[in-house]
């Protein structure tokens, strides 16, 4: 077919799909969906496992295959004699259904709740809570994003949450529904530091403490040398400007919002408010000790992994 009869059948394609009601493009939709290659779990995690095979045991590159468990490839390390597969001591170890994760890792695109996943998915509640976590466990924690260009930074807090827990750490008393926390002391509040660049890459992280030194820690090997930084009035962002060499914009809060009408910080707040909104709206607020999952989830969602790219980095 030459390229004026391709262009002439596909114009006639957009009419028609323009023409049809939003019912029969999704029926159009899901008959193109049908035609892709399913990808089983296995088959998306097993080159991953080949780029760099080892025993997860010893370490040793001195494998042999040792027969299967149903589809699933089972190795022997011929140093240390332990057998494995290509799941053991990961993230994924010892979960069973794995036929659907794909389907729970949509869930996790859909960013649904746990009763809304477990339904969809036909799960106990429990290994619908189980697999979240697992599929977070890996990335949590991880900054590998180098922040480029305009980037802009800010901290939020959070109320440290027991949520789930059958005695609490502090012995204090529970807060009743939220409870009311003195913003200015920020006791009894978790501190994240956010940041994103013009290129819609992220960090964050939880700091043990609101100082300079925590946020040079999470901050400054991530940024790229003259880039431009954009925060509030913050003292603690100066030094980090100076020693990475960028241009230092600083909004202080009731006086400057936009810098030459290009430099602002409303992107990363716009971010802090939706993370806090779906944190605390939807999810009906986590416990502080998987904070750092809800994070990684987040900065997956911000980046837009599709079901099988979460299933990836769910491997680690």
């Amino acid at each position: 077919m030459n390229t004026k009869s391709f262009v002439g059948k596909l114009n006639q394609i957009t009419k028609a799909l323009f023409s049809m009601t939003p019912a029969q493009r999704e029926k159009v939709h899901q008959s193109i969906q049908a035609l892709d290659a399913e990808i089983s779990t296995d088959e998306l995690i097993q080159p991953l496992f080949d780029v760099s095979s080892q025993c997860p045991h010893c370490h040793s590159r001195h494998l042999k295959k040792w027969g299967k468990s149903g589809a699933i490839q089972r190795y022997r390390c011929k140093d240390c004699q332990k057998t494995f597969n290509n799941k053991t001591n990961t993230p994924l170890a010892k979960l069973h259904k794995c036929h659907l994760w794909e389907e729970y890792a949509r869930c996790m695109v859909l960013k649904l709740t746990l009763r809304e996943a477990a339904d969809i998915c036909g799960i106990n509640l429990k290994t619908a809570f189980l697999w979240r976590h697992r599929f977070l466990m890996a990335q949590a924690g991880k900054n590998q994003d180098k922040l480029s260009g305009i980037i802009e930074v800010d901290e939020f807090f959070l109320a440290r949450s027991e949520k789930g827990s059958k005695t609490l750490a502090h012995q204090k008393k529970p807060r009743k529904r939220g409870g009311n926390l003195d913003k200015r002391t920020k006791e009894g509040q978790v501190t994240v530091l956010l940041s994103i660049d013009r290129s819609n890459h992220m960090i964050n992280a939880i700091l043990s403490a609101d100082t300079r030194a925590e946020i040079a820690a999470h901050l400054t090997e991530n940024i790229t040398e003259n880039s431009v930084l954009c925060s509030d009035g913050s003292w603690s962002y100066v030094e980090i400007a100076k020693q990475k060499n960028c241009d230092h914009k600083r909004l202080i809060n009731n006086q400057v919002r936009v810098i030459d009408k290009v430099y602002h910080i409303q992107t990363v707040n716009g971010a802090i408010a939706h993370f806090k909104g779906w944190v605390n709206g939807k999810m009906k607020g986590v416990a502080t000790k998987y904070l750092s999952n809800y994070l990684a989830w987040f900065k997956e969602s911000h980046a837009k992994l599709d079901k099988q790219q979460i299933l990836v980095a769910a491997y680690g």
